[in-house]
């Protein structure tokens, strides 16, 4: 694919330095501008998607964990019915464009989010659950990345 996702990048900061900056009247917005090329720079674009797609897939992976877990007994199916449709199945499409990839990942963090969140609330009332204590570990750990 030309231009790949970094040369076009490499050409937006290019007309910000040369185009955009000159024509900036004040320091500070030129060193803000500065700044925004710098942060442009900082990312390697062509590997950008396919990183957020493998912490998706993850991502993906641990809310499957926990349909299982929610389904595997009545009491969790109870508690946890409301956040059942919003856990990813194995049949959801991934997105290939990055905006959607990206609203994807933000929808499924945030899922995991308050299906941590309320697993910390099932353990304070379940503490022999050692199979719940293991995944809100491996979640933890997930949000902490």
């Amino acid at each position: 694919m030309r231009p790949t996702p970094a040369e076009t990048i490499a050409g937006i900061r290019r007309i910000l330095r040369d185009v955009v900056e000159p024509e900036v009247g004040s320091e500070y917005a030129r060193q803000r501008l500065r700044e925004v090329r710098a942060v442009l720079a900082q990312i390697d674009w062509d590997d950008a998607a396919l990183r957020l797609r493998r912490r998706d897939q993850a991502l993906r992976g641990l809310l499957a964990d926990a349909r299982t877990w929610i389904e595997a007994d009545p009491a969790r199916r109870r508690a946890f019915a409301d956040l059942l449709p919003q856990l990813a199945g194995p049949g959801e499409p991934v997105p290939e464009e990055l905006a959607a990839l990206n609203a994807v990942h933000a929808r499924h963090a945030a899922v995991l989010t308050e299906v941590a969140g309320r697993l910390a609330t099932w353990l304070r009332a379940h503490p022999e659950d050692a199979g719940g204590r293991e995944l809100r570990l491996r979640m933890m750990r997930h949000l902490a990345v």
